[in-house]
């Protein structure tokens, strides 16, 4: 099967063209079949001949432009007839030929609503010429939602056709799925919010992934009118990473080459994606890799085996949170069906060593594909077309372990995760409760391509506590309470104050995560954080008494006042501005200072080591000192009380030359983030 929007590779939707209107589409072909022959048989001819070459939306218009001008006469008596004979046909009417043509073609490029029109007519054709159209007359009414005639028409096909295929066993499959389905229209309310998100112009947009923090990556068409093409590429977007302001990710690359579905490294630094091209209908995809520089992406490189094998594709890249295997789809041999689920150990530099199949439970004989992973969970997502559903691919997960490659059975994500259409590549943004937020790619709103959509499950947390002194352990009525997601320090979830008797509730969506701060005149303020794991629905949660200290003394404790001079806040490596474990113990005693000392205003100065430019180390220095005050904003700390500066490669604590020699122990000390007090009024 084809898709315009290129959302797999070969013989899963992987069509060229892009998701684009009918006026549009129009326009593109009108040229082209006005220049064709003008004789009514050279209409059916010309179809055909696209037709088989796998050209379904250019057949479609030859085989309209034959049908409008048909002449309307009895098989016997047409003055052209297909020369050929085949089971159930005689000299075949040339008329029922073009509209199966249509119904095939239509759902070839999964225009379903167009496709149950023209296999509709047809279902009044010879059984016997067209044994398969009340399967595929199914197919169509369950993607278009008429589950109920779809159910009447695969079991009229069930009941007549003996042959022992693949549609008889898809029919048994389909009849399953049909039975899945009506549980779960069932269900009196649905657990999750499933929300369409804007795209391109006149383009689609699919397959996002996280590429650092408010930062997102996902697959779109473009229009590549130098070289009269449509191909594929891919696009960051940040801010309110929503698909229709993105910008092009700059790689190498060449006409005709499709680029997609990235993953990245948890430093941002090593991109995989998947690149493909499409040949006489066939589509050949690979893996590859590209690094992050200060002057863009270096040239894409195939990943070698055992990733990317010789004679088979792979495709649908996914790094694991922790780094350790890198995730992915392959109609590869030792498989259990046509595209599985493998994946690959990776050592410390990204590289593939040994790749695993995820195993019968997981894979199927159909298609498993779009892999991700939730850590903290450990489960398996992926899509497939081979395990019971609600219709083409739906989205699953499974719990499981990859050293043992032991999986329990997927459970099925159900309505309305799931359409009778094609759902995948779903991404958990919560990296605590796995179906709490996401994203996924579904054509459930269009009759072609896949489009971008949010997932927030339907669930309630009511919280409550109580504050109290703590020496007389005495209930405090008026703090003033403030809930922050630690995830956006600048938001505010709530704000309120304790009662008479120094309680507190509150209600709270689709929060993993909150940061309590209690403030009250005379008291050292107090910060708690909390992580929550939950189901959808409600959950009544009772949090741990905060207590408050009272203020010793109005003066400025000594402690403040030792802090006059820089201290170093956190090492790094050559070239880098990561956070590396080391560091965690001194941001977190810097934190635990400045929420003691609630109006201390520090100062955070970045430096590097001599190495490179003034511009180039100042512009590292300044991600080195962001990476702390993320850190520390993480941590509660208001961002309004850090001050950053950059210093680059100035006041080296120690030279980094001696006698003319280089000095490394010396640089090694000078790249480093120091912070002093500025303002302890």
């Amino acid at each position: 099967m084809t898709h315009n929007n290129c959302r797999h590779f070969a013989g899963k939707k992987t069509g060229l063209l892009p998701a684009i209107t009918g006026a549009i589409l129009f326009l593109s072909f009108y040229a082209f079949v006005a220049a064709a022959q003008t004789d009514q048989p050279g209409y059916y001819i010309k179809g055909e001949e696209l037709f088989k070459q796998k050209k379904y939306y250019e057949a479609i218009q030859y085989f309209e432009k034959y049908l409008a001008t048909e002449i309307k006469t009895t098989p016997r008596s047409q003055p052209f007839a297909v020369k050929k004979k085949v089971p159930g046909k005689s000299n075949l009417n040339i008329h029922n030929e073009a509209v199966y043509r249509m119904a095939e073609s239509y759902r070839m490029i999964h225009n379903y609503q167009m496709a149950e029109k023209w296999y509709k007519e047809a279902m009044s054709f010879s059984r016997d010429a067209y044994p398969a159209c009340p399967y595929w007359y199914g197919i169509s009414l369950r993607a278009n939602q008429k589950y109920e005639e779809a159910f009447n028409a695969i079991t009229q096909f069930r009941e007549s056709y003996s042959k022992m295929d693949e549609l008889l066993v898809g029919a048994d499959k389909e009849l399953e799925n049909l039975k899945f389905i009506r549980t779960q229209l069932s269900k009196e309310k649905d657990d999750f919010f499933v929300t369409r998100q804007p795209m391109p112009v006149n383009s689609s947009a699919y397959a996002l992934s996280a590429s650092g923090p408010d930062h997102v990556v996902y697959t779109s068409v473009y229009e590549d009118k130098k070289n009269d093409l449509f191909v594929a590429r891919l696009y960051e977007t940040s801010g309110n990473n929503t698909p229709d302001n993105g910008k092009a990710i700059i790689i190498d690359e060449a006409p005709g080459i499709h680029n997609g579905l990235a993953t990245f490294s948890k430093e941002g630094n090593k991109m995989f994606f998947t690149r493909w091209m499409v040949n006489n209908g066939i589509t050949t995809s690979a893996i590859y890799s590209a690094d992050k520089t200060d002057t863009g992406w270096t040239k894409p490189e195939p990943l070698p085996e055992p990733v990317n094998m010789k004679g088979s594709n792979s495709a649908q890249p996914f790094i694991t949170s922790d780094g350790k295997y890198l995730l992915f789809s392959s109609n590869r041999d030792g498989g259990t069906g046509k595209y599985d689920i493998w994946y690959a150990t990776l050592d410390g530099d990204y590289n593939a060593l040994l790749v695993t199949n995820a195993g019968n439970i997981v894979n199927t004989a159909g298609d498993e594909v779009s892999p991700s992973y939730h850590q903290t969970s450990r489960s398996l997502l992926f899509s497939s077309n081979g395990h019971v559903g609600m219709g083409g691919y739906d989205i699953f997960s499974a719990k499981g372990d990859f050293q043992l490659s032991n999986w329990e059975k997927p459970v099925n994500a159900g309505k309305p995760i799931n359409s009778s259409k094609d759902d995948l590549y779903f991404i958990s943004t919560d990296e605590d409760n796995l179906w709490n937020t996401g994203w996924l790619s579904s054509d459930r709103a269009t009759d072609c391509c896949l489009e971008p959509y949010t997932v927030r499950q339907d669930n309630a947390q009511y919280i409550s506590g109580s504050v109290t002194d703590c020496s007389s352990k005495q209930p405090l009525p008026g703090v003033t309470l403030i809930v922050k997601d630690p995830k956006n320090a600048d938001r505010v979830l709530l704000k309120q104050q304790t009662n008479n008797e120094g309680n507190y509730s509150f209600k709270l969506n689709n929060s993993s995560r909150f940061d309590i701060s209690a403030e009250k005149e005379g008291y050292h303020p107090a910060n708690e954080s909390y992580k929550v794991y939950f189901e959808a629905g409600t959950d009544t949660i009772s949090n741990n008494n905060i207590c408050l200290s009272l203020v010793a003394a109005p003066a400025m404790e000594e402690e403040v006042l030792n802090l006059n001079e820089s201290i170093t806040l956190a090492k790094f490596s050559f070239n880098q501005s990561a956070l590396d474990n080391a560091s965690y113990y001194e941001l977190d005693s810097l934190a635990a200072f400045m929420k003691k000392f609630s109006s201390t205003i520090i100062e955070v100065g970045g430096h590097t080591d001599g190495k490179g430019s003034e511009a180039y180390n100042i512009r590292l220095a300044q991600k080195r000192v962001d990476a702390c005050i993320r850190y520390l904003v993480k941590k509660g700390i208001s961002k309004d009380r850090l001050v950053g500066k950059a210093y680059g490669k100035c006041c080296p604590l120690e030279p980094e030359k001696i006698n003319g020699k280089d000095n490394p122990a010396a640089r090694k000390k000078n790249r480093r983030v120091e912070y002093r007090v500025v303002n302890n009024e």
